[in-house]
C-alpha cells in the first residue's frame, strides 16, 4: 500500500484534460476537510445525547458505552483496509463509499425512534456501526488525498492541521446542533444531521476531487485485512466487556485470546507478504513510532475525557444546551490548538512542536483534575479550554510528524497507519476512562455519603445499588428509591472524584510523552550534527 511519485500515482478520470490535482489543491483540501467533518459528526451527537438516550431506551452504563464504541470500533478495525482499497481502486471511489455508509448509518440510527422500548438501542448500535465504517473509509482517504495533492511537506502540514481542525469543528457543531434538536425535537433526530452533511459532501466530492490511486497493480492483502479487523475488534470488545462484567469473565478472556492470536498473525503475515497491508518496517523509524504512540494516547485521552465528561455532566443534571456550552470550550480549544499548531509548524520542527503540545496537555489535564461541581462556571470553562488547546495541538501535529517522518512515496501508507493506531486508541478511550472513573468514584462514594449525612443502613443500601448497577445507572436508581436522602451532591461528588483521578493519570502519561519527544528531538539533532561533522 505505497504511494508512488505524484507523476505516476495521480490519475484523473475527470475528462480528456487529465487536470493535475496539484493545480486545485485548495478545493480538493476543502472537500477532504468536509469529508472528515462528516466522519466525526456522529461522535459528539451521541455523546451529548447520552442522558436522553439512556432515559428513552433504559440503557445501562455499558449499553451507553457501546453507543460511542460502536462508532469508533469499526473506525479502528477497518481503517487500514479502506486505506488499501483507496490506493488500489481510487481515492474518490472510497470517499464516495464512506459518505454513502455515513448516510445509511444516519438513516438506521434515526429510525430507532420508530421502535418502542429498549430494543431501540440496537438500531442505534447498528446505525453507529455503519457510520463508523463510513468514517473508516473517510479518514485515511481524505488524509491521503491531501498528502498526495500537496507534496511540499510544510504546506502539507498546514493542510493537515486544517484537516484536524475540521475534525474538531465537527464535534463543536454537533454539540450545539444536538442540544438544539433535544430542545425542539425527539432524541432520535440526533443522528439526522449526518444525512444532510454526507449528501452535500458527496455532491462536492464527485465534482471537485479527481480520481487518483497509488499502487493500482499491487494485490490486496486479504489475510492482513481480516486479521487486523478481527484483532482490533476483539481487543476493544474485551476491554469494554471487561469493564461491564469483569476481566476474568469468559467473554473477556476469549476476546483477548482472539486479539493476541489475530494481531500476532497479522504481524507474521505482514512480514512475509510481498505486498503488505502495512509495511511494518516503517515502525523502525523512531520518529514515526513515537508519533504513532502519541497519536494513540492522544485520541484515547480525547474521547475518554469526552465520554467521562458526558457522564459527569449527566450527574449534574445539566440541560442539553448547558452540556453543549461546556463542551464548546474543550472542542473550541481543540480547533484553536490545531490552528496554532499549523502556523507553528511553518517555523519549527514537527517533533519540537509535538513535545511542546504534549507538555501543555499534561499541565492542562492536571488543572482539569481540579474540576468541581461547586466551582464557578468560568473556572471549569477555562480548564476545558486549556485542555482542548493542548489536545488539538497534539492531534494536528502528530499526523504531520508521522507523515513527514517517512519518504513521500510512503505518505499514503503512513497516513493509514497513523490513523489506524489513533482510532484504536480512540476506541479504547471511552471504555478505559469509564472503568477508571467508575472504580475511583465507587471508592469515594462512602466518604461522600458520610459528608452528606447519609450513614448506617441507608449508606450501605445506596452503596449496594451503585456497586451492582454502576455509578451512572445505579446512582439514578438510588436517587429514585431514596429521594428523602438527598443523594445528588454525594453521587456527583463521587463522579467528580473519579473523573479527577482519571485526568491525573492522563496528565502523567502526556508528561512522559512530552519528555520522550523532546529527548528524541535532541538526540536526532545531535546525530545530524555529528553526521555533518564527519562529512566535512
Amino acid at each position: 500500500m505505497s504511494v508512488r511519485s505524484d507523476e505516476t500515482a495521480l490519475r484523473s478520470d475527470e475528462g480528456p484534460s487529465e487536470e493535475n490535482p496539484k493545480q486545485r489543491t485548495g478545493p480538493i483540501a476543502a472537500v477532504a476537510c468536509a469529508g472528515i467533518f462528516v466522519g466525526y459528526l456522529p461522535i459528539m451527537a451521541a455523546t451529548v445525547g447520552l442522558s436522553e438516550i439512556a432515559r428513552a431506551t433504559q440503557a445501562s452504563a455499558s449499553d451507553l458505552e457501546w453507543v460511542v464504541s460502536m462508532l469508533v470500533l469499526p473506525m479502528a478495525a477497518l481503517i487500514l483496509a479502506f486505506g488499501a482499497w483507496a490506493e488500489k481502486w481510487g481515492r474518490r471511489r472510497v470517499l464516495t463509499a464512506g459518505l454513502v455508509l455515513a448516510f445509511v448509518g444516519g438513516v438506521v440510527a434515526t429510525s430507532a425512534g420508530l421502535v418502542d422500548g429498549d430494543s431501540a438501542i440496537y438500531f442505534i448500535w447498528v446505525g453507529q456501526g455503519l457510520a463508523g465504517a463510513g468514517a473508516a473509509a473517510l479518514i485515511p482517504t481524505t488524509l491521503s488525498i491531501i498528502s498526495v495533492a500537496q507534496p511540499d511537506h510544510r504546506r502539507r502540514a498546514v493542510l493537515i492541521a486544517a484537516w484536524s481542525g475540521a475534525m474538531m469543528a465537527a464535534m463543536a457543531v454537533a454539540a450545539y446542533v444536538s442540544a438544539l434538536i433535544l430542545d425542539l425535537l425527539s432524541w432520535y433526530w440526533l443522528f439526522s444531521p449526518v444525512l444532510v452533511a454526507a449528501a452535500l459532501v458527496l455532491v462536492l466530492g464527485v465534482r471537485l476531487v479527481p480520481e487518483s490511486r497509488g499502487g493500482a497493480g499491487a494485490p490486496l492483502d486479504v489475510p492482513g485485512q481480516i486479521l487486523t479487523a478481527l484483532g482490533v475488534a476483539a481487543l476493544v470488545y474485551g476491554v469494554i466487556n471487561g469493564g461491564a462484567e469483569g476481566f476474568s469473565s469468559g467473554k473477556s478472556i476469549a476476546a483477548f485470546i482472539v486479539a493476541v492470536v489475530a494481531i500476532g498473525g497479522f504481524i507474521v503475515v505482514e512480514l512475509r507478504s510481498t505486498a503488505p497491508l502495512l509495511d511494518l518496517r516503517v515502525f523502525s523509524n523512531i520518529n514515526f513510532s513515537m508519533s504513532a504512540l502519541v497519536a494513540a494516547i492522544a485520541m484515547f485521552a480525547y474521547l475518554g475525557v469526552n465520554f467521562g465528561l458526558a457522564l459527569y455532566f449527566s450527574a449534574l443534571d445539566l440541560s442539553p444546551i448547558e452540556v453543549a456550552n461546556r463542551y464548546i470550550f474543550i472542542i473550541g480549544g481543540s480547533v484553536l490548538g490545531s490552528n496554532i499548531a499549523g502556523r507553528t509548524l511553518h517555523r519549527f520542527n514537527a517533533q519540537s512542536v509535538l513535545a511542546a503540545a504534549c507538555v501543555w496537555t499534561a499541565l492542562a489535564m492536571a488543572v482539569l483534575s481540579f474540576i468541581d461541581a461547586d466551582a464557578p462556571v468560568w473556572q471549569a470553562d477555562l480548564r476545558l479550554l486549556l485542555t482542548g488547546i493542548g489536545i488539538g495541538g497534539v492531534l494536528a501535529t502528530v499526523t504531520a510528524a508521522a507523515v513527514n517522518a517517512v519518504p513521500f512515496q510512503q505518505a499514503g501508507m503512513a497516513s493509514a497507519a497513523i490513523n489506524a493506531v489513533r482510532q484504536t486508541g480512540g476506541a479504547l478511550g471511552p471504555a478505559v476512562f469509564s472503568i477508571m472513573s467508575a472504580s475511583w468514584a465507587l471508592s469515594a462514594l462512602p466518604d461522600k455519603l458520610l459528608d452528606a449525612g447519609v450513614d448506617g443502613p441507608s449508606s450501605a443500601a445506596v452503596e449496594e445499588i451503585v456497586e451492582s448497577q454502576g455509578i451512572q445507572h445505579g446512582g439514578a436508581v438510588a436517587q429514585a428509591r431514596f429521594p428523602e436522602l438527598g443523594l445528588h451532591n454525594a453521587l456527583s461528588g463521587a463522579q467528580a472524584h473519579g473523573f479527577s483521578l482519571a485526568a491525573v493519570a492522563a496528565a502523567i502519561v502526556f508528561g512522559l510523552l512530552g519528555i520522550g519527544c523532546a529527548v528524541l528531538r535532541v538526540v536526532g539533532r545531535r546525530g545530524a550534527s555529528e553526521e555533518t561533522v564527519s562529512l566535512t
